[in-house]
């Protein structure tokens, strides 16, 4: 019986394409009944759960669109990158903040910056530098990253967002806010 494999990891919030999986043959005793047979009904769909090479994908790994991995409790929030840095979809990221320092009192953090949301997962990227200045997105104002983040963190990274600046720091996958 066909059935279709990861053809490479998938991290969470990839959008399929053809070339992101395979079908190979095996006993039907062992293939599960959410297993998907045909290509065509796994592109375009998006990664709802992490698969690695060679698991099998099925309908329960999938969704329609983005909106289909964020869970109750959770927001996807579109974060702008001044540096351009982009850590790949799946990544666990911490959101910092900085402030004009006549701010910072207000803040809470005089001289340092403002951690506004922990472990916060990479669900998109948007903006891409182009190839002569990977520094810059084409608008040159930054890169967006779309993030799976807590309700309260989501209003936490908009605000400094709007008066700060905000940075992104690869934390350890096991802090991710989110599966």
């Amino acid at each position: 019986m066909p059935v279709l494999l990861a053809a490479r990891d998938l991290p969470l919030g990839t959008t399929l394409g053809a070339g992101d999986v395979h079908t190979v043959r095996r006993p039907s005793t062992t293939v599960s009944s959410d297993a998907l047979r045909d290509p065509a009904a796994a592109v375009g769909r998006v990664v709802s759960v992490a698969l690695l090479r060679d698991d099998v994908v099925g309908a329960r790994h999938l969704v329609p669109g983005i909106n289909g991995i964020v869970p109750a409790g959770r927001r996807a929030v579109h974060v702008l990158v001044k540096d351009g840095f982009q850590p790949p979809i799946g990544s666990v990221v911490d959101v910092l903040a900085t402030y004009d320092p006549s701010l910072a009192n207000i803040a809470g953090s005089p001289g340092q910056a403002t951690i506004v949301a922990r472990g916060a997962r990479v669900l998109t990227l948007a903006g891409a530098a182009p190839a002569s200045d990977p520094g810059a997105s084409a608008d040159g104002n930054g890169t967006g990253v779309e993030l799976l983040v807590t309700e309260d963190e989501a209003r936490s990274v908009a605000y400094a967002a709007s008066i700060g600046e905000v940075t992104l720091a690869l934390a350890p996958f096991q802090t991710a806010c989110c599966s």
